[in-house]
């Protein structure tokens, strides 16, 4: 049952809404193809975050997973686009069919700049070999750094609309850096038409998830697991059709959920609140979309039918005019049909 589950769930067309680039590890990758250089081996069982907690264990299991520092001049816009190319035909080979592709790298940035960055990364998407997966690049803004340089990034993601640009993502340390700090910022890319999503809920309280929804207008919450201690929070995500953008694996190995079976899928989805599944970082947590899936539906007793609905509702909270989403929710569902 669980191998046909599987089988299943790969062949069902997907949407991927929380996908990081994860810049240094694909370049680390991506040199080792070019110059025959020893493996990197698996990120994800080199770190062993038990010794931190909270924010500090993200930023523990990244510092460790990226092995090495990547030299500067590793940062071209042909590697660049490259392996985002390559994450593109990954993609494509999941049955994905629209994908969102989130970078903040403050080295890619300070090398290539926002512009660089952003129109490599439009070049590698437009390279897939599957040219029917839809593509946007979702720039976050890293909490750590500041108000004024976030104005700066959206300023130069609002210039950019035409290389692929669908929305804006704060992260970071939600706890001294609430999203209040970053209102005029978030407010820019909000009146210039993009999508925003905000981390929110992982580290911390509900607090920030109500106040990336009314004082930041997030449409899309990262992760938002404290949601589900809120029943006048969750009435609100679902009254303002706000979507949470589940990452389990992630969640699991940060040591937020002590099981996949301890995701609050049901108490989110009983409220009637969107909900979508996705990978994270799939490099530093050797996951996939189609496993995360196969994960989840596993613990939850999920049916193929459950797999497809969640499919919907993604391609509903993807960063498209309504028209795209609804184009997209229809494409996801007929096809789904036909598998």
């Amino acid at each position: 049952m669980a191998e046909s589950l599987a089988a299943a769930i790969a062949a069902i067309p997907k949407v991927e809404l929380h996908l990081h680039l994860e810049t240094s590890l694909r370049l680390r990758r991506l040199l080792e193809r070019q110059e025959g250089s020893p493996p990197l081996g698996e990120p994800h069982l080199i770190a062993d975050p038990s010794k931190f907690s909270g924010y500090d264990r993200l930023r523990r299991l990244r510092y460790a997973g990226r092995a090495s520092r990547i030299a500067d001049a590793a940062y071209t816009t042909a590697n660049i686009a490259a392996i985002t190319a390559q994450l593109m035909n990954e993609a494509a080979a999941e049955s994905i069919r629209h994908v969102e592709v989130w970078v903040g790298g403050r080295r890619g940035f300070a090398l290539l700049g926002i512009r660089g960055m952003l129109e490599a990364m439009a070049e590698g998407a437009g390279r897939t070999r599957a040219p029917s997966v839809g593509y946007g690049a979702i720039l976050t803004i890293v909490r750590e750094r500041g108000p004024e340089e976030a104005e700066r990034s959206v300023a130069e993601a609002v210039a950019c609309r035409d290389c692929g640009v669908a929305g804006i993502d704060l992260a970071g340390d939600e706890h001294n850096y609430p999203p209040a700090l970053f209102a005029r910022a978030i407010g820019m890319a909000r009146d210039a038409g993009l999508g925003i999503t905000v981390h929110a809920g992982e580290f911390t309280g509900a607090a920030g998830i109500w106040t990336s929804v009314y004082q930041l207008g997030a449409t899309r919450i990262g992760h938002g697991l404290a949601s589900a201690d809120d029943p006048r929070l969750l009435d609100r995500l679902r009254d303002r059709h706000v979507t949470l953008e589940l990452c389990p694996t992630s969640n699991l190995r940060l040591g937020l959920i002590p099981s996949l079976a301890r995701l609050p899928l049901e108490t989110l989805r009983a409220h009637g609140v969107p909900v979508t599944i996705n990978s994270d970082d799939p490099i530093l947590l050797d996951t996939t979309l189609s496993r995360e899936l196969a994960a989840v539906a596993h613990a939850h007793a999920l049916t193929p039918e459950d797999i497809v609905g969640l499919q919907a509702a993604a391609a509903r909270a993807a960063f498209l005019p309504p028209d795209g989403q609804e184009a997209l929710a229809h494409t996801v569902q007929t096809a789904a049909l036909l598998s």
